[in-house]
């Protein structure tokens, strides 16, 4: 652990940047600028991972029967403390999906019943919401359209007109349930959550905020957030290992959850019923004590300073060599992840079709990959800021799109 009096603040970050390579797996060539698709851990979350892997396979009588649930629920008072909320308004599972099922296969949705989505919404969510409504008679999907750039304002004010549209139709149908990113994923938009919950909920309308990509990219304090739902992966941009994510679920709506997997704790309350998913390795959501120490020695500020930085500097810095723009102009709706547009002059190029010709391309010819995506009539590429990452490395991604949308527009 690093001497407290040396640990980084926003105002002396570090040390960050290419540093950090070493408590990281990439190999050498290698540089990430996906971190937001599926995350990646340091060596020290893995030695917690295996620490906690080891441990079960010494005793797995002893383990499941007797030491897995205090261990889960130690785990679970981390988490609350990082996130300000009780320990029991908190359940363990696998990833978002996980969560967002499990939440809308409970809930009871009846004839005339609605469900608010953003245009923007990721697409495992979309297709939930999709099923509950394929499954229950007059349930439908109410979308707010969004196009970015929008302001802060300009978004709230237009959740709120689909809102008011919908209880000018005065037919008996009701919102009874929005479902609202934090962080959208494609395109990568920091919304403003706390506005968009007190107003939802103002209407009477029950909140489910998607924050897959929140904790360890923007600050998160559920107490004052006041969502009803909330899940986020750690996975993600904690550092844990894959398969671990964190459901918030106020206390007053607990009766009504359950886990997608029902098993022998059905019905003895919310915590005992998503502690036990099975028989299954637990250590993967267990190494979330390896990342709230790993980012504890470094100190949680700093690094969202560093990343939050490095992603609207380096942004602007890509834009400028590709002779465009980023799509965020204000500094607030970015987080760690900036999209900057690309010069392709015909969106509709038959190589670009589906995304396989750009994935192999950018992998097997420069060794690197950034998601690139159609959004408001032109096409963008997301890149992940990480406190491995230097502005240099911004430069030299933005020369291979460069050169990768010029092949493209040769062509065309």
């Amino acid at each position: 652990m690093a001497n407290s009096t040396l640990l980084p603040t926003p105002s002396n970050p570090g040390p960050f940047g290419h540093k950090q390579r070493k408590n990281f797996f990439f190999p050498e060539g290698k540089t990430e600028f996906n971190h937001g698709s599926y995350g990646t851990f340091t060596r020290s979350v893995q030695d917690n991972m295996m620490k906690w892997h080891n441990f079960a396979e010494q005793n797995p009588d002893r383990w499941v029967r007797l030491d897995l649930k205090p261990t889960l629920r130690k785990i679970r008072s981390q988490l609350g403390e990082f996130m300000n909320c009780d320990v029991d308004e908190l359940a363990l599972v696998q990833n978002t999906t996980a969560g967002v099922n499990a939440v809308l296969r409970s809930l009871e949705f009846v004839p005339g019943d609605r469900i608010l989505q953003l245009s923007t919404g990721y697409i495992n969510v979309d297709k939930t919401v999709h099923y509950i409504c394929d499954t229950h008679k007059d349930v439908e999907i109410v979308e707010v359209p969004v196009v970015m750039p929008m302001t802060d304002q300009e978004i709230v004010y237009q959740v709120e007109k689909t809102v008011q549209d919908q209880l000018t139709k005065k037919d008996g149908t009701r919102i009874r349930l929005a479902m609202v990113d934090w962080i959208s994923s494609v395109p990568a938009v920091v919304h403003p959550i706390k506005p968009l919950v007190d107003m939802l909920q103002s209407y009477g309308i029950l909140v489910f905020v998607d924050g897959a990509h929140a904790i360890g990219q923007v600050p998160v304090d559920l107490s004052y957030l006041g969502a009803d739902f909330f899940i986020t992966n750690c996975h993600k941009w904690l550092y844990s290992v894959r398969g671990s994510a964190v459901l918030y679920v106020q206390k007053k709506h607990q009766d009504l959850i359950h886990p997608v997997a029902i098993q022998g704790d059905y019905k003895t309350g919310y915590e005992h019923e998503f502690s036990w998913n099975g028989t299954m390795d637990y250590s993967s959501m267990l190494s979330i004590e390896g990342a709230l120490e790993f980012r504890k020695q470094y100190g949680e500020k700093a690094i969202v300073h560093y990343t939050h930085k490095l992603a609207v500097q380096g942004g602007r810095i890509m834009a400028e060599i590709l002779g465009t723009d980023v799509l965020t102009p204000h500094d607030q709706q970015v987080g760690n992840m900036v999209n900057v547009r690309l010069p392709i002059k015909n969106i509709d190029h038959p190589k670009i079709a589906t995304p396989d010709y750009l994935i192999r391309h950018l992998m097997d010819k420069y060794n690197l990959f950034s998601p690139s995506y159609k959004h408001g009539g032109y096409f963008w590429t997301r890149v992940s800021s990480q406190i491995y990452l230097e502005l240099e490395d911004f430069v030299h991604l933005g020369h291979v799109w460069k050169e990768v949308v010029e092949e493209l527009n040769a062509e065309d």
